[in-house]
């Protein structure tokens, strides 16, 4: 009988716990994550949305075995304060008010001390994988994961909440008021929106309470903003965030931003710098935060008018998330080109340009828990995303290590060749350069030629105990060449990444039928004909109809648009990921139809 009691003490406080959190969490979800998402993407803290149905079914399961936890511990609580064992108390009157008022405080200040210090102690290697891992399954955290948690990190959660009331004397309504405060607190702290307004954190006492910028940067970068309910311990530990501040503004200000309601938005260029192999670094002013949530690696479509001619051309930011306030374009200039000429010629210090949101999927996400190996092979100009996601593994991914293979004409002609040089000084343990050179052929601390299979198999070769990852950019002719050479060396296709700049393959040659196509461009509805023989694009672009593009081909990913209604056929996709496909996304470059009638929208939030 008394096992069963135990239990079911047990069942009743998993029960109130879980519905306590749901009352809270789900109304937010649902909310912010749903009904209102449109509306509130001004105040969402990262623009691109990350977490998706896999983290929300981790979230709900981890929170499920948390708040099991915590009946477990309130079982225990309220059998020892049976006996006597605790100082809660019923009555004001035994302590009094100003007492109360204090303690509530006290509270607050000893939770947010324990939670600091032993947050930041369970971000150490040691004790990570044990305790904190699972809760950083969210790198875009939503309401949901407030109480994700292993159950011996909620074991350490939930430990004030049982030692307290042990130590001096606290008022039921002290606790119950402390209770209401945290869950609010670790909602809106993974709420993924800003709530907080932009005059928070200039209100001289306000401002030391965390607004939900803080506890999400912690998600993105991980070593640091360690606090629960204010700043102070990371202020004064020097763990908090330098651009904080600056990335709490910055959610506020996109709402004066000025778009041409195609996608592109202006920033100015603050700094043109020459690089080597006749290339450009175009540095630009991120005023609105919108260019500071992308994934190293990824590119963004600049628009570019010229005369009565507009043109897009898709380039690689080349600047390193959270290391750079301000985000760059390295360009290498093709002379028989259009676009790269002009912009090496004209664009100065003090112009604006019109760049698309960052995306495409050739990207790393770091992860500091994580110790990784990494092959990057880049060819000439190709070095740009590389260079990205070199300096994001090195600065943020401690226990990972990176051979990088680069292949250029001569040593005048690599590209970051100094930043390289430095990062080698910097990182001898884990980072190994090794240049290959077309033009030299004894040259100094390189190979002469090319990256062949032979260079590929003595690096697997060093490794064979190790599960390399493959990241190559270049030309197309060696980039196809090396990737074949991987597989026949036994490398698994999800273990090989690849981006390109142009491509030269055959795609299928489909003609498609005609079709009716209704078109929902940045919340603005067309109708056009798709002709037979002409991809939607095509059409769409003989008819005045302003799709969103750049490359034409298949690669860069900035005609993706989702097909609600009709079939299309895709002739060449080296962008959209299976489960995008299954969603509906499409490139409206590729596609022709394959019914008499096809709807698709195309957004930046899609």
């Amino acid at each position: 009988m008394y096992l069963y009691d135990i239990l079911s003490g047990i069942a009743a406080a998993f029960k109130e716990n879980f519905l306590w959190y749901a009352s809270f969490a789900f109304p937010f979800f649902i909310l912010f994550w749903i009904v209102g998402k449109k509306y509130f993407q001004r105040i969402r803290i990262q623009l691109t949305q990350r977490a998706n149905t896999h983290h929300f079914k981790h979230d709900l399961l981890y929170s499920a075995s948390t708040f099991l936890v915590f009946a477990i511990l309130d079982v225990c609580f309220y059998f020892l304060h049976d006996l006597g064992y605790t100082n809660l108390y019923t009555e004001v009157a035994d302590f009094g008010w100003p007492y109360l008022l204090i303690s509530f405080f006290v509270v607050l200040f000893l939770d947010d001390t324990f939670f600091y210090w032993s947050h930041r102690a369970m971000h150490t290697s040691g004790l990570y994988r044990f305790f904190h891992r699972v809760h950083h399954e969210s790198t875009d955290p939503s309401p949901l994961t407030a109480f994700a948690f292993h159950p011996s990190e909620a074991l350490v959660e939930n430990l004030m909440h049982v030692v307290l009331p042990f130590l001096f004397p606290i008022h039921v309504g002290v606790m119950i008021t402390w209770q209401i405060f945290s869950m609010l607190n670790n909602v809106l702290a993974h709420l993924g929106y800003e709530i907080y307004p932009k005059s928070w954190l200039s209100i001289p006492v306000l401002k030391f309470k965390t607004a939900s910028t803080h506890h999400n940067m912690h998600h993105q970068l991980f070593n640091g903003n360690y606090a629960l309910y204010f700043t102070w311990w990371d202020k004064w530990m020097g763990t908090e965030f330098k651009d904080y501040e600056t990335r709490h503004q910055a959610i506020f200000e996109r709402s004066k931003e000025t778009t041409n309601n195609d996608g592109f938005y202006p920033v100015e260029v603050i700094q043109v710098k020459k690089e080597a192999n006749n290339a450009l670094t175009l540095w630009c002013k991120d005023k609105s935060g919108r260019f500071k949530n992308y994934l190293p690696g990824q590119h963004v479509t600049l628009k570019v008018t010229k005369g009565a001619q507009t043109y897009y051309r898709t380039f690689s930011l080349s600047s390193i998330p959270h290391v750079h306030e301000n985000f760059s374009l390295t360009i290498k200039k093709i002379e028989s080109g259009i676009v790269t000429p002009y912009l090496h010629n004209h664009v100065k210090v003090g112009d604006v340009l019109s760049i698309s949101s960052p995306s495409g999927q050739f990207f790393v996400e770091v992860d500091p828990a994580k110790g990784k190996e990494y092959v990057l092979i880049a060819g000439g100009s190709g070095i740009t995303p590389l260079y990205s996601m070199l300096g994001s593994i090195l600065t943020f991914e401690p226990k990972s290590t990176v051979t990088l293979l680069y292949a250029n004409r001569n040593f005048q002609s690599i590209i970051f060749r100094n930043e390289i040089e430095k990062w080698q000084r910097e990182f001898p343990e884990r980072l190994n350069v090794i240049h290959f050179l077309s033009e030299e052929k004894k040259p100094e601390r390189a190979i002469g030629g090319y990256i062949t299979r032979i260079s590929l198999e003595q690096i697997i070769n060093t490794d064979k105990e190790k599960k390399l990852h493959f990241y190559l950019c270049g030309p197309e002719l060696m980039t196809s060449k090396l990737m074949e050479d991987l597989q026949y060396l036994g490398i698994a296709a999800e273990r090989i990444n690849r981006e390109l700049f142009h491509t030269n393959r055959s795609i299928t040659d489909i003609q498609g039928v005609h079709a009716k196509v209704e078109a929902k461009v940045y919340n603005k509805k067309y109708t056009y004909e798709a002709k037979p023989g002409y991809t939607l694009l095509e059409s769409a672009l003989q008819q005045n109809i302003p799709l969103s593009f750049s490359c034409k081909s298949g690669i860069c990913g900035m005609c993706k648009a989702k097909c609600t209604s009709g079939n299309v056929h895709i002739k060449n996709n080296q962008v959209l990921t299976d489960n995008e496909i299954k969603a509906g996304y499409i490139l409206a470059c590729q596609s022709v139809p394959l019914t008499n009638h096809v709807t698709i929208s195309q957004s930046g939030h899609d």
